[in-house]
C-alpha cells in the first residue's frame, strides 16, 4: 500500500516579529572676532585659524550655492528675513575684507535662522571651513563653496567660504537604538531574532529632544527594509518611528543643560520647552505585506494613545500575529477586522515562491516582538 503524500511544509507566518526601540544637535551660531585687538573665543564657539589645507585663514592679510551666506555691501541688497554679523562680540566691525584698501568693498557673513515652530528635522548650516584655491584647496564632500570672494582689495589670494548642510538638531541627545520588548519574547528555532534590527528601525539613533511649546505635532514616520541572512533568507521589516513625552526627572543635571531645559549660568529650570523621547515599532516577515504592516503599525500606534479599550492593545497584537491565515488559492483574500473603523485586506502576492496548487496555508502564526 502506497503511504499518503506528505504534505508540504507550512509557509511562514505572516508576521514574525513586532519590536519597541528606544535609548535615552538646529541651527549653529556664528561670530566673527578679531584677533588682533585680542578678542577672546567665546564659550562654545571654535575659532576657524586654518584653512582646509593648512593655511593661516587671517581674513585681514588680503586674504548648492548659497550667496546669501556673504554680503557685498553696497552691492547687494539684504534678503528678506536675513541677518548680518555686522560687530565681533566686543563690538567692533565684523567686516571680512581687507580693511586697508580704498577700492575694498565691505564684506559681511549673513545668516538666517529656522522657526522655532518648524526647525525640527530641517536642513540647516552645521559646519563652516575656508578655501585657498590659490593653495589647490578645494570643497570636500558635501561641502558647498560660496563663489564670493571675501578678500575684496587688489592684494592677496581669493578666499572663500564653504559650508556644509544637515539635518540641524540643536537640543537633542543622540544614543545608539537598542531594544525594549519583544514579542514572542523567546526566539523561534525557524526565525531567530536578527540582532541589526534596532538599527534599521531607527538608523540616526534614539533621540532625547527637547521642543519649544508652539511646535506643531510630528507625525509617524513609516519606513522598510530587507535584511539577508547568511543562507540568502529575506527577512522583510516594516517600522515607524514616533515621539513620546519623556519626563525630566530622568535627566542629569548636565544633560538637563545640553537640552536646553537648565540656563547655563544659575541653572534655573527654563518652562517653555517640552521634553520628547523618539521611539520605533517594527513588524518582521519573510513576506513583504508592507501595505498591511503599515495600516497595522498605525493602528496599533493609534490605539496606544488613546482610549480607555474594551479589548487590552496585547489582544489585538496575538490576534494578528497568532490567528490571521496567510492568503491562498482558496481564500486569495483575507479581510481582518481591527476594530469598527479598521480593517486589513491581505492577497496572495503576484510573484510568490510557494506553488499555485497544493498550497498548505497555516492558522497559525508565531509571535510579537
Amino acid at each position: 500500500m502506497a503511504k499518503p503524500a506528505t504534505p508540504p511544509p507550512p509557509p511562514p507566518p505572516l508576521a514574525s516579529f513586532l519590536l519597541l526601540l528606544l535609548k535615552p544637535k538646529g541651527v549653529e551660531s556664528g561670530e566673527i572676532r578679531d584677533r588682533g585687538l585680542l578678542e577672546e573665543v567665546p564659550e562654545g564657539f571654535t575659532c576657524i585659524e586654518k584653512t582646509l589645507g593648512g593655511h593661516s585663514a587671517e581674513l585681514s592679510a588680503g586674504l548648492i550655492n548659497n550667496p546669501h551666506l556673504v554680503l557685498y555691501e553696497g552691492k547687494e541688497q539684504l534678503k528678506q528675513s536675513w541677518f548680518v554679523i555686522e560687530t565681533t562680540p566686543y563690538s567692533r566691525s565684523a567686516n571680512l575684507s581687507s580693511g586697508g584698501a580704498p577700492t575694498a568693498h565691505r564684506v559681511f557673513l549673513t545668516y538666517r535662522r529656522a522657526l522655532d515652530s518648524q526647525g525640527l528635522h530641517t536642513l540647516g548650516v552645521t559646519d563652516i571651513a575656508l578655501l585657498l584655491p590659490s593653495k589647490g584647496e578645494v570643497a570636500p564632500h558635501t561641502f558647498c563653496r560660496v563663489d564670493k570672494n571675501l578678500n575684496t582689495g587688489m592684494w592677496g589670494p581669493a578666499l572663500y567660504v564653504c559650508y556644509k548642510r544637515a539635518v540641524a538638531k540643536a537640543n537633542a541627545l543622540v544614543y545608539k537604538a537598542s531594544l525594549i520588548s519583544r514579542y514572542p519574547e523567546e526566539d523561534l528555532e525557524a526565525f531567530p531574532l536578527p540582532e541589526s534590527v534596532p538599527v534599521f528601525c531607527l538608523p540616526m539613533g534614539a533621540t532625547v529632544e527637547s521642543w519649544p511649546l508652539n511646535t506643531k505635532y510630528q507625525l509617524p514616520v513609516f519606513s522598510t527594509f530587507v535584511l539577508t541572512s547568511a543562507s540568502g533568507d529575506k527577512v522583510y521589516g516594516a517600522a515607524i518611528q514616533f515621539y513620546e513625552s519623556f519626563s525630566r526627572d530622568l535627566l542629569s543635571e548636565r544633560q538637563s543643560v545640553r537640552l536646553g531645559l537648565l540656563s547655563v549660568v544659575d541653572r534655573r529650570p527654563i518652562t517653555s520647552r517640552s521634553l520628547q523621547v523618539k521611539k520605533s515599532i517594527c513588524v518582521l516577515s519573510h513576506w513583504p505585506f508592507f501595505t498591511v504592516f503599515q495600516k497595522f503599525l498605525t493602528f496599533v500606534y493609534r490605539y496606544s494613545i488613546s482610549g480607555p479599550h474594551v479589548l487590552p492593545l496585547e489582544k489585538h497584537i496575538s490576534s494578528f500575529m497568532h490567528n490571521v491565515p496567510f492568503p491562498s488559492p482558496q481564500r486569495p483574500r483575507i479581510l481582518v477586522q481591527l476594530s469598527p473603523y479598521d480593517n486589513l485586506l491581505l492577497c496572495q502576492p503576484v510573484s510568490s515562491p510557494l506553488p499555485l496548487r497544493s498550497v498548505y496555508c497555516s492558522t497559525d502564526t508565531t509571535g510579537i516582538f
